[in-house]
């Protein structure tokens, strides 16, 4: 969903097959925020009522392209016309590990691996037995701010697909021995998770960088929250998450009035949005706080069936907005081949729109990638950290930017790699290539050394920033061209902004940066606290930290 890349743990189906795997989402988000409609003369949207006997309004892109209903109970449904064999469609619901508190740790990730199993209306088997008879493909995946059910599948098999998404996110049952798989299984995938350093790190950088919880808590389960959850404890939180003005709808390839139909038929349309009741607005001031006087959190007093239930569907959101606190992190393992280090810093959220577009741009100027794999034309050959840290250092192993881009916050540093006893070393390596890009077009660093060549040179030149563009935007338009990526991109836009961004408009986004934008967004990330990660051989890095932070002007 972001210009840059983000990780999510994805729950595959195809056939018979069940393999989870680590999934990089490329498409694109916004920055707006949703906004009521108004029919406006000569405006880019139109409203079109699809009937005069209901609250219902479509939405009509200027180019004719996209189509956004939204049902009387607040559900959006949105499709864009695409030609091609295959129509993709998805359900995304606004939910995830940020909203979760120590109660319900853990449950969008659970959500996620026991989807497609039982519902009222379809046995695990028989949803099993649909999903072999399409052939096509259908995944849920769970984020820090969304869970996605998404499915490729030929056209005349969207009826069926679109029943599927309907009764895993609708009507499903948690039954007692589908949690007795996951207890068994879960357990297994973490090990594995935690083994792989390139998929636990970035996890436990969002843990260091936000210690106040929402965007630091945990995107998996832990086995003790696993063996914790009961079938109740899940009901509930599926009721409290999964209402309709939470829940987007949308598809590609599809005729956007045969959409609506069949999301009617499904019982989206049905779906009642309990959250604007009066009795619970008049309940939210006085049961909405994460934990009250007693000491049980909020989700634990829905389950008990008190005076606090009556509340169950409210939307409630402990601590929802984000706080960055930066913080350092070190794991001694001085038997592994290689020093993990990461450097990050506070960044802009999908609601600064024109920063979103300016980092998605230097990390493209930053670039990167693993010493055997970033040559080659489009593959990273002119990136700064190709040509200033890998081609110049032979010891360092890894070395790329990256940015992981949530709502209302961000995180933008560097990640590397080197053999033992260099760890600290490379921390002044890729804190000197941050350095360097803030420094500005035309000033030029007084510290240099054998160890970094390039120290001395000035900032991001234009050609340098050109480059980044063309790049961005060459990536933008390929991935595109993948109906997958399409369809995120799609419900993503309608569940965070409320319409879609072509990618015209994004372009010209990406066409107004300067070199003064780039280092303008640099210099500010060096005014944040650092947040460092290091797991491996960090005897250096553990003892020196503090002066090589110091020499370049890093807070910790």
């Amino acid at each position: 969903m972001f210009l840059a890349k983000c990780s999510a743990w994805q729950h595959s189906i195809q056939k018979s097959a069940l393999p989870r795997c680590r999934f990089p989402l490329k498409s694109i988000c916004v920055s707006q925020r949703f906004k009521s409609t108004t029919e406006v003369s000569g405006s880019s949207i139109t409203n079109v009522p699809l009937n005069a006997h209901t609250p219902e309004k479509t939405k009509v892109s200027a180019d004719g392209q996209t189509y956004i209903t939204t049902l009387a109970n607040g559900l959006r449904v949105a499709s864009e016309r695409s030609p091609g064999h295959f129509t993709a469609l998805g359900v995304y619901v606004d939910a995830g590990s940020r909203y979760e508190d120590h109660s319900t740790s853990g449950y969008a990730h659970l959500m996620d691996r026991l989807a497609f199993r039982n519902s009222e209306r379809l046995t695990g088997i028989e949803s099993m037995a649909m999903i072999e008879k399409l052939g096509g493909s259908i995944v849920s995946s769970s984020t820090r701010e969304c869970i996605m059910y998404q499915a490729a599948v030929f056209p005349h098999d969207v009826p069926t697909a679109l029943k599927l998404l309907a009764e895993t996110t609708l009507r499903p049952k948690f039954l007692p021995e589908d949690i007795e798989e996951l207890q068994m299984t879960v357990p297994w995938e973490l090990q594995d998770f935690e083994s792989k350093p390139e998929m636990f790190l970035p996890e436990k950088l969002h843990e260091v960088a936000f210690q106040t919880g929402t965007l630091g808590n945990p995107l998996l389960c832990s086995v003790q929250q696993l063996n914790a959850a009961t079938s109740e404890s899940l009901s509930a939180y599926h009721r409290l998450w999964y209402q309709p003005e939470r829940i987007v709808v949308a598809a590609v390839g599809i005729d956007h009035d045969a959409l609506v139909h069949l999301c009617k038929d499904n019982g989206f349309a049905d779906l009642k949005n309990l959250s604007s009741s009066g009795t619970a607005a008049s309940m939210q001031s006085d049961q909405l706080s994460s934990n009250d006087a007693d000491g049980r959190s909020w989700f634990n007093k829905i389950l008990s069936g008190g005076a606090h239930s009556a509340n169950a569907h409210s939307v409630i959101v402990p601590g929802n907005k984000s706080i960055y606190t930066g913080g350092t992190w070190f794991d001694n393992k001085p038997d592994v081949d290689f020093t993990q280090v990461y450097l990050g810093f506070k960044s802009a959220g999908i609601d600064n729109e024109h920063k979103l577009y300016v980092y998605a741009t230097l990390q493209m100027l930053l670039g990167g990638g693993g010493s055997f794999s970033a040559g080659g034309p489009g593959k990273g050959m002119y990136s700064r950290l190709y040509t200033r840290v890998l081609n110049q250092h032979a010891w360092i192993e890894s070395c790329m930017a990256f940015h992981h881009c949530y709502t209302d916050a961000g995180m933008f540093g560097i990640s590397a790699s080197c053999g033992p006893r260099n760890e600290y070393a490379l921390l002044d390596v890729i804190a000197t290539e941050l350095e360097s890009v803030a420094s500005g077009k035309g000033r030029l660093s007084l510290r240099s050394s054998i160890r970094r060549p390039y120290a001395s040179q000035e900032g991001p030149t234009s050609l340098e920033v050109r480059r980044a563009k063309n790049q961005l935007k060459s990536n933008l338009l390929m991935n595109l061209e993948s109906r997958m990526v399409q369809l995120e991109d799609l419900g993503r836009q309608i569940q965070v902004s409320g319409h879609k961004i072509s990618a015209d408009t994004m372009i010209k986004h990406i066409e107004s940066i300067t070199v003064d934008d780039i280092s303008s967004v640099a210099k500010e990330l060096l005014e944040s606290p650092a947040t460092i990660l290091a797991q491996g051989y960090i005897k250096g890095i553990d003892k020196f930290y503090p002066q090589v932070a110091a020499s370049h002007g890093i807070k910790i």
